[in-house]
């Protein structure tokens, strides 16, 4: 049921300020008032503008319960043919077979729950406040909005969580993928440098996209420090834990020097966001060389339990109605690797596979929300990120309960 608000002439014509009528769309709210109200009403709507809770709308526009309908006609500023003589009356029209020459609306603000519609016991209230002769549509359109601020709606959609991340289809993720982890495997095989080479390479690019997202947002990260600093630990995790050790206490002071050097209004949150960008993508990163030291199964099984979940997560995900859909999908990949990790990977020990696994369950979920966190944005563009989002926690992680497994 629609609430009809006639204004100026369209109230004298119809002997009526407000009603409720029925209809599904304008168009159909429309018909049924001009029956109601006969040819006067009619006449005046022909040369009337017509608002649906205080935006334009044309008779398609759907409608809700509550919905506020407003006949503008050209005293209320309604029409923009004010100053030239009218044209003689036309004969009725049909039951709205044709579209009326009304505005076609911008946006569905009701649909999208910005616009909240006012409760019905409220709109002799609104009438109090009806715009005068000379006030323009846009006037009407601003009262309606801010009688109506302060409503929430049952229909307003549901917000997504900060950091929640939904799939999209813009790549062909399914083979972009296929061609990471066939590529990630041929360098496992290849040893620990053709690993770290491959994994080093990774981390440049995912630093310099995470780089680029923030800079655009005008923050002031020491861009080369934050690249060479990620690129630099997967390389210096073919020499060991030392070495990744060196490098990280290195990129700290060099981050510190080179902001006191060209110093900036925060170069405190300059030093942090450089850090932030360095350890969670250098590490990931780094975590399955340093695993590649000790076996060739290590690393794989930590390659496997990430793409399972990727896998999951994706092909899940990607058009579910809710955000849990997805990485429920991807823990119950991970399941099944732990089946096979157990069979294939004797090392590990009778419980070790499913301990890894469990780990796997836990952090590769939360995986793409650390990403959201590294980018300061969970829309901002990184797909190389995106693309290791699944290693930034469970890598360092499931890396040090591998090798506390296999000794």
């Amino acid at each position: 049921m629609a609430v009809v608000r006639l204004f100026a002439s369209a109230r004298e014509a119809a002997g009526l300020s407000v009603d409720r009528i029925d209809g599904q769309t304008v168009g159909e709210v429309l018909d049924e008032a001009r029956r109601r109200y006969g040819e006067q009403f009619a006449a005046v709507l022909t040369h009337s503008r017509v608002w649906v809770n205080g935006a334009p709308a044309d008779v398609r526009a759907q409608l809700r319960e509550g919905d506020v309908v407003a006949v503008l006609p050209p005293v209320s500023g309604g029409s923009d043919t004010i100053a030239t003589p009218r044209p003689p009356e036309p004969p009725a029209r049909p039951p709205l077979e044709e579209p009326l020459p009304f505005t076609k609306p911008e946006s569905d603000k009701s649909a999208s729950g910005w616009f909240r519609p006012p409760e019905i016991d409220d709109i002799e209230g609104s009438l109090a406040r009806l715009p005068t002769p000379a006030a323009s549509a846009s006037a009407a359109a601003s009262e309606a909005a801010s009688l109506n601020g302060n409503r929430r709606t049952a229909a307003a959609p549901i917000e997504r969580e900060p950091l929640t991340v939904v799939p999209d289809t813009d790549m062909p993720h399914v083979r972009l993928g296929l061609a990471w982890i066939t590529v990630t495997i041929a360098a496992t095989v290849g040893g620990s440098t053709t690993l770290g080479l491959w994994m080093s390479v990774m981390a440049a690019v995912a630093a310099i996209q995470v780089t680029k997202a923030w800079m655009e947002r005008h923050e002031r990260p020491v861009s080369y420090v934050a690249v060479a600093g990620a690129a630099a630990l997967p390389l210096a995790a073919i020499g060991g834990l030392d070495t990744v050790t060196g490098i990280l206490v290195l990129a700290v002071v060099v981050t510190m020097v080179a902001r006191v050097s060209n110093t900036t209004k925060a170069p405190s949150r300059d030093v942090a966001l450089t850090l932030m960008i360095i350890v969670p993508i250098g590490m990931a990163c780094a975590a399955p060389v340093l695993l590649r030291n000790l076996s060739l199964a290590a690393p794989l099984a930590v390659f496997a339990f990430a793409a399972a979940h990727d896998m999951g997560a994706y092909l899940v995900g990607t058009g579910a109605g809710n955000d849990w859909e997805g990485p429920v999908a991807g823990v119950a990949a991970i399941f099944c690797v732990t089946l096979f990790v157990a069979v294939l990977v004797p090392a590990f020990g009778a419980g070790g596979p499913f301990l890894l696994g469990l780990v796997a369950a836990i952090l590769t979920p939360l995986g793409p929300l650390a990403a959201s966190i590294v980018l300061g944005d969970r829309d901002a563009k990184a797909p190389a990120l995106r693309r290791l989002d699944s290693l930034l926690l469970f890598a360092p992680v499931g890396a040090w309960v591998a090798a506390v497994l296999l000794h």
